[in-house]
């Protein structure tokens, strides 16, 4: 006779101890891959997180010290250009715009032969024994005897001592140059000249005077 405290009853609508078992290892083992799934994943990140704070610190500091640097270096770098004169693009890289100024021209004075006085000065306009003439610094007078006589010019006052030349015949010309500012006054000395006729003249031969203002 079979002990009633040792036969294990199976109702059909409730699953077996086996089966039972089976589906919960299966659940355990899917629930055990997803663990170590997430478990890697969080491996990983671990790792990159590391990596940011091992390299990217460094890197962003040095990036900062570089960024500093260069500011620095551009507070305290300074860069000369050249100047330039120029008037614009199309005049070519340097251009002036200072005008030239262009020298006065020279002023032309003669001594002629004339019946009364022997000799005078004369511009094309007048014919004087004193001439005034107005020039400007730098400017240059030529002066030509005409005369049957020989001239020599001779400074009488002035701000500087010109060089003058020897007697002048006839058709020989002198230039002066008057380069610094003042008035300047001259005479002439008449010798004469030989071979020349003899002409006559009506009264006193003129003293021949002249006084070049320049400013």
């Amino acid at each position: 006779m079979e002990n009633p405290s040792s036969v294990i009853r199976v109702r059909p609508d409730v699953p077996s101890l086996a089966a039972s078992y089976g589906q919960i290892n299966n659940n355990d083992a899917i629930s055990t891959g997803e663990v170590a799934e997430m478990k890697g994943v969080k491996t990983l990140g671990v790792g990159l997180a590391v990596l940011t704070v091992l390299f990217g610190v460094p890197t962003a500091a040095f990036a900062l010290l570089l960024t500093v640097g260069q500011g620095s270096n551009a507070k305290t770098t300074t860069v000369s250009m050249p100047q330039m004169q120029s008037g614009g693009m199309g005049g070519g890289m340097i251009a002036s715009n200072q005008t030239a100024t262009t020298p006065a021209a020279a002023v032309d004075l003669a001594i002629i032969h004339v019946q009364k006085g022997c000799h005078v000065w004369s511009n094309g306009t007048s014919q004087v024994p004193t001439m005034r003439l107005m020039l400007k610094a730098g400017q240059m007078l030529q002066v030509m005897n005409q005369d049957l006589d020989m001239h020599r010019m001779m400074e009488v006052a002035g701000p500087t001592q010109m060089m003058l030349g020897g007697p002048m015949k006839q058709g020989q010309t002198q230039a002066l140059t008057f380069t610094k500012p003042g008035v300047y006054r001259f005479m002439t000395k008449v010798s004469p000249m030989a071979g020349m006729p003899d002409v006559a003249t009506s009264g006193a031969d003129n003293s021949l005077r002249l006084m070049v203002t320049v400013a």
